[in-house]
């Protein structure tokens, strides 16, 4: 308790440094760090409150793409209007005062004018400074002190309709990270650099439509987002996430599209739901050498190959009924998560054993229940959910099977506020205690509590976000704050601001992620 109380006020004199004149103030939340993150939200208050409140500012509904179908918005009846709207006029082929000629420029005029519309996406840059981190005494070694990014980005996507009964997207982003050339570029790992300094890739690329009323199609590279739960997954397993950022995103903006097929049929108020996946592809890690990765050598990982044999599939039944909805989920699919296996163990004297390891991906399959109901200003939520097929390094002779579960509550009775509370645990049935030592480091029980609150101010234009998680039953495996302020400058203009903090613990990653506590801005112009 001493050494870690001596860390945390280490790290307070330096975020002081970082951010002068601030006050320490008194908070329930996560109490060990909480205090200093309420210190510098107040600060980041006031200064943008100070810096952005001119008269006449334009207010932003924040829309928030909570799924499958907000994504697809903007297809329906207003696009056709505009459709009709630009062809008007033509039916003839010729009037009076023009030629066939004349008409046919006319509607391939509007119709590249209606395909252009359909554009939209981001540009801006973002950056973060670590604040409690030392650079390293030795030059050679990589330097995560101080600013670690400072990275432009532009995303664009395109929005079409194909007929009346097809729609397409095709969505990109790319980003390059300064951050890197400004300090010694060559002490960062080969694996940092070519996944976190540049990157260039093709998000969502997918065709759906409906060959008749009740069967919708959608074919390509997308997102299947299942479940109830806001930021602790149970039966949404279907896509991989972008964890190269331990916390610094919420889920529902890291899950990564990958090819499939899906395939939903309408019965009153069912909707039966068949996926196949046929993209293999895992959660992004962070890369050997990050300060995210604390390993000091490189494990190989194994993916298995993108083939018919390794299709993954899911099932889901999902029901929508008057004040309530509940939906079974069913997948046999690989674990996005790794475990380790130990390929070959060799003998140094002096030294003892030493294992060499891979990673390696379960093919697990599980069974779940969601469930949600409303009941005045609350929303109550429940997931359940049991997954089969679990290895581990240490057992190599049996797999084991994990039941997980969680039950919230979101609740929306202040004005422009939103508060959500989530409660998770993972159980291991059949639990060995060799699976507590190195390599696996497994428990019984993992237990996570997320709290999240949201606030709008001044017409809507300023907008605060808080989120703290804690892993264990009080929070003594680790744990995560992230606040920020977003200001609306102009309808397509924001900037944002905020601070993360880790919480060590017992748990060995987030010891190794203690002096990650970063501040981080954004600046975003959408069009």
């Amino acid at each position: 308790m001493e050494k870690g109380t001596e860390a945390l006020k280490s790290k307070v004199d330096k975020f002081q440094r970082a951010t002068p004149n601030t006050v320490l103030v008194d908070s329930i939340l996560l109490p060990s760090k909480l205090k200093l993150a309420l210190t510098t939200l107040i600060f980041v208050i006031v200064l943008l409150i100070g810096l952005g409140n001119p008269g006449g500012i334009l207010a932003q509904e924040a829309a928030e793409d909570s799924g499958l179908e907000d994504a697809l918005s903007g297809f329906d009846d207003e696009a056709s209007a505009d459709e009709d709207d630009a062809l008007s006029g033509f039916d003839d082929g010729t009037d009076e005062s023009g030629s066939a000629e004349d008409t046919d420029a006319t509607e391939e005029e509007a119709s590249w004018k209606q395909a252009f519309s359909g554009f939209s996406g981001s540009t801006g840059f973002s950056a973060s400074y670590s604040f409690a981190k030392e650079a390293p005494a030795d030059a050679t070694q990589a330097d995560w002190s101080g600013l670690t990014k400072l990275r432009p980005y532009f995303s664009l996507t395109w929005d079409a309709k194909l007929g009346e009964n097809w729609k397409t997207r095709i969505s990109g982003k790319a980003f390059y990270d300064f951050a890197y050339g400004m300090k010694d570029r060559e002490t960062f790992s080969e694996e940092v650099l070519s996944e976190l300094e540049k990157e260039a890739e093709l998000r969502e690329f997918y065709l759906e439509g409906s060959p008749f009323g009740s069967l919708d199609i959608k074919l390509g590279k997308q997102i299947v987002a299942w479940g109830v739960a806001n930021s602790l997954r149970v039966v949404d397993v279907l896509n991989p996430t972008d964890s190269r950022e331990f916390g610094m995103t919420d889920l529902e903006d890291i899950r990564l599209p990958i090819a499939m097929t899906k395939l939903d049929y309408y019965l009153g108020d069912f909707k039966l739901e068949a996926v196949a996946v046929h993209q293999i592809e895992f959660n992004k890690s962070p890369p050997f050498g990050s300060d995210y990765n604390p390993s000091t050598q490189i494990i190989t990982e194994v993916i298995p190959e993108s083939s018919t044999e390794n299709t993954e599939y899911g099932l889901a039944l999902i029901g929508t009924f008057s004040g309530w909805d509940a939906s079974l989920h069913w997948a046999q699919y690989f674990d996005d998560s790794s475990h380790f296996k130990i390929t070959k163990i060799t003998v140094i004297p002096g030294v003892g054993a030493i294992p060499t390891l891979e990673q390696r991906h379960s093919r697990l399959t599980m069974g779940g229940a969601t469930l949600s109901i409303p009941s005045g200003n609350f929303l109550w939520k429940a997931e359940a959910a049991k997954l089969q097929g679990m290895e581990f390094a240490l057992v190599t002779d049996k797999t084991f099977s994990r039941t997980d579960a969680l039950v919230g509550t979101e609740y929306s009775g202040w004005s422009d506020t939103s508060l959500t509370v989530e409660f998770g645990v993972q159980h291991i049935n059949d639990f060995d205690v060799t699976l507590e030592a190195s390599p696996d480091a497994q428990l019984e029980d993992r237990i996570a509590t997320s709290v999240s609150f949201m606030q709008d101010y001044i017409n809507q234009t300023l907008h605060l976000s808080m989120f703290g998680m804690m892993i264990g039953k009080s929070g003594q495996d680790g744990g995560l704050n992230r606040m920020s302020l977003e200001y609306d400058v102009m309808d397509a203009f924001s900037v944002t601001g905020g601070v993360m903090l880790y919480q060590t613990g017992d748990n060995a990653y987030f010891q190794s992620l203690n002096e990650n506590d970063r501040l981080f801005f954004e600046a975003r112009y959408s069009f």
